[in-house]
């Protein structure tokens, strides 16, 4: 009698595990943003993914697991092992999200990174409050520069005892 599937399955889950272990867990990579993960709309960025087990090849994936490229590591970069570095010429609304990466190492991926969120800032909103008070306190000065001219006028206007001589020779001329 031959082998019993469930000893077969048993079998092939045990030599799954021995190669796992002999190739090891893969370490989840690192994710930072250059300058910061705060950008203004239309500014560069670079996304930096690195781990400490020396890569083969880096992947950057959106929220959507959308892969934004491939990165093949040349040589390790020392102790700290090695990185891939991700440009993103002019961040928009459309590249402002979540983004995260993994690496191949022999035959096998990494875990995802931890997520990192590229933001673009609300525009500053704008008070106009003190402009306002500003405007309207100018505006009170020049109605009140009016208002002593007028009254200047009218004080002037009744201090005559009598009309100017003009106005008296016009009157005459209508009357006769």
């Amino acid at each position: 009698m031959g082998p019993h599937p469930s000893s077969l399955l048993v079998l092939v889950l045990c030599l799954a595990q021995t190669i796992h272990m002999q190739e090891g867990i893969l370490t989840k990579p690192s994710i930072r943003a250059e300058p910061g993960p705060v950008i203004h709309r239309g500014q560069p960025v670079t996304i930096v993914c690195q781990d400490p087990a020396g890569a083969d090849t880096f992947r950057l994936e959106d929220e959507n697991r959308s892969v934004h490229g491939d990165e093949i590591v040349t040589p390790p970069l020392g102790p700290h092992g090695t990185s891939a570095r991700f440009h993103i010429h002019a961040l928009s609304d459309d590249t402002a999200r979540s983004y995260c990466c993994l690496y191949h190492k022999g035959h096998s991926w990494s875990e995802r990174s931890e997520t990192l969120e590229l933001k673009v800032p609300a525009p500053a909103s704008q008070n106009y409050t003190v402009g306002n008070y500003v405007r309207m306190g100018l505006s009170g000065v020049v109605l009140l520069i009016l208002v002593v001219i007028l009254a200047e006028a009218g004080h002037t206007w009744h201090r005559w005892p009598h009309p100017p001589q003009e106005w008296r020779q016009e009157s005459e001329q209508r009357r006769n």
